[in-house]
């Protein structure tokens, strides 16, 4: 089997405990009388909003509310508008969103709003719709501490490639704004060579690596501003026998990324506070729904995950929330 076959057998079997987390999954029961029902809407369906849904369904289990979870089977635009639509339909009182697009939602969150659903965003914001809040990482700032994290491994010179799932999403925008302030800033000897778009999967993320080490065999650094970049880049450059010689590194906590940190292959991973994410998400809504004022913007933070702390920073991430030890 070759090594992509490999790959895309590896991201079937990880993904296949959220292949249930489609339209309408998490149903669970009749609400009580009363209670209300939010729900939580990723971009589509992928392991990293595993903790996001942990936090969200725990906080829902603190404050008596209902959860469900609702993803769209790709990181599409009509998709994600299909399920708010239903949503409307459902009556649900509150909608946590993580944005495939910007303007593209614009239309149907306005017609949530004037149904009286309330609607936040989480993890990638809406900044041009009217969501009543974003929670999530500051993601220019995030792309900022990868990218001197980064150019303090390369020495502050040599050649960079930076690796986008989608260049529309505002969120991975930001995170390359950042980047590219701190290489500018910090180490104007790096060239950065070039964007390129993955579409969030790790297939395309392979070969685009290969085209990457085929045109630059004096690449020096390989950059990620979304999930699927180190599972994706990782085992090429270990293949082609790069460790070392090529920095790999990226966004996100993925089990696979996490492998690749432990054996070598990637040096770090800028992790978000996605549990976080989920609990605050519960917490604003309630207050969304009680007429309460929310901050336009709520920053989670970040976390730079190397061998160094690999094993004791996830038990950081529910401190202060009241569910350490869950």
């Amino acid at each position: 089997m070759s090594l992509k076959n490999l790959a895309a057998l590896a991201l079937t079997v990880l993904l296949s405990p959220a292949l249930g987390c489609g339209e309408g999954s998490d149903k669970k029961g009749p609400r009580t009388a009363g209670q209300k029902v939010f729900v939580m809407v990723p971009k589509g369906v992928h392991p990293y909003y595993e903790p996001c849904r942990e936090g969200f369904q725990d906080a829902a289990k603190k404050y008596g509310v209902k959860a469900d979870y609702v993803a769209p089977p790709n990181f599409e635009l009509p998709q994600q508008v299909k399920t708010l639509e239903n949503l409307i339909a459902r009556k649900v009182d509150g909608i946590a969103l993580s944005a495939v697009d910007n303007e593209g939602l614009i239309s149907v969150i306005d017609e949530a709003t004037k149904a009286g659903i309330r609607i936040i965003t989480f993890d990638a914001p809406a900044p041009a719709t009217r969501a009543l809040t974003y929670i999530g990482t500051a993601n220019e700032q995030a792309g900022y501490v990868a990218g001197k994290t980064m150019a303090e491994l390369m020495g502050k010179k040599g050649k960079l490639a930076i690796l986008q799932g989608g260049l529309a999403a505002p969120n991975l925008n930001e995170r390359y704004e950042g980047v590219k302030r701190a290489i500018k800033e910090l180490a104007p000897e790096i060239e950065l060579l070039t964007r390129e778009d993955t579409k969030g999967k790790v297939n395309e993320t392979m070969n685009k690596t290969e085209s990457l080490l085929q045109a630059h065999p004096d690449l020096k650094g390989i950059l990620g501003v979304s999930a699927e970049a180190c599972p994706g880049a990782a085992p090429v450059i270990k293949e082609q026998k790069k460790v070392g010689k090529v920095f790999v590194a990226g966004f996100d906590d993925l089990p696979e990324t996490l492998d690749y940190i432990r054996n070598g292959t990637v040096a770090f991973c800028v992790t978000q506070e996605t549990y976080k994410m989920g609990w605050l998400s519960v917490e604003r809504l309630i207050e969304a729904c009680e007429g309460k004022p929310l901050p336009r913007t709520i920053d989670t933070s970040v976390i730079v995950v190397t061998t160094a702390n690999l094993d004791t920073y996830k038990q950081d991430m529910k401190k202060g929330l009241g569910a350490a030890g869950k």
